[in-house]
């Protein structure tokens, strides 16, 4: 199987063929991450009928979060306020004062759309996916340790077999077969959402 860790969106076209979708793609759960109330209340339903499909919560509107709710997503520092679940940060809200708090805090999380490792944060993986593989050039990819990697399509700006292209390319700089990148990344999404032990 496989985890796509960013789906910006949710739509009809995604739910209509979903079962498609998994069948050919072998992608089992599905992450989103809403940004305000209303989109939260409306993905919280979608989940509640489509058990493959999981999402995070601003920090800001942590209250609102249901069994469906994986992590918190995070912005700035100054919405950050507790680590009780998994957060993920975009790479372009990364700012020294916000790695500073992550570090201090010790939080876990996932660096969306990352165009470089982040070794800094040591423990964040971070989501690779075809808006960002081309940041990464061959020696760049081979820096990243497999235990830092995970995937993501960036659905529906690119339909979600780019995941598969975006392996392809990892596996091309790092002489490894595609489906052992597939699984550590899959592995990697899984226990530190608390869905496998590591």
């Amino acid at each position: 199987m496989t985890v796509d860790v960013n789906v910006t969106k949710i739509d009809e076209a995604m739910l209509e063929d979903i079962d498609e979708i998994m069948e050919d793609t072998m992608i089992q759960m599905f992450i989103t991450h809403p940004k305000t109330a209303e989109a939260i209340e409306e993905i919280q339903e979608i989940a509640e009928e489509y058990t493959s499909i999981f999402y995070s919560v601003p920090v800001a509107l942590a209250e609102m979060a249901d069994a469906n709710c994986v992590a918190y997503s995070l912005t700035c520092k100054e919405e950050f306020t507790k680590c009780d679940k998994p957060l993920f940060v975009d790479e372009a809200d990364l700012n020294e004062a916000l790695i500073s708090t992550l570090t201090i805090k010790e939080c876990q999380g996932i660096i969306i759309n990352a165009t470089k490792p982040h070794d800094e944060l040591s423990n964040f993986f971070i989501s690779i996916g075809p808006d960002t593989i081309e940041s990464f050039d061959a020696t760049l990819l081979n820096k990243v340790s497999m235990n830092q990697l995970v995937l993501q399509s960036h659905y529906p700006n690119h339909g979600f077999e780019t995941i598969f292209e975006t392996v392809k390319k990892i596996s091309d700089a790092m002489y490894r077969p595609d489906q052992s990148i597939i699984a550590e990344a899959t592995k990697n999404t899984l226990v530190l959402l608390g869905f496998k032990k590591s």
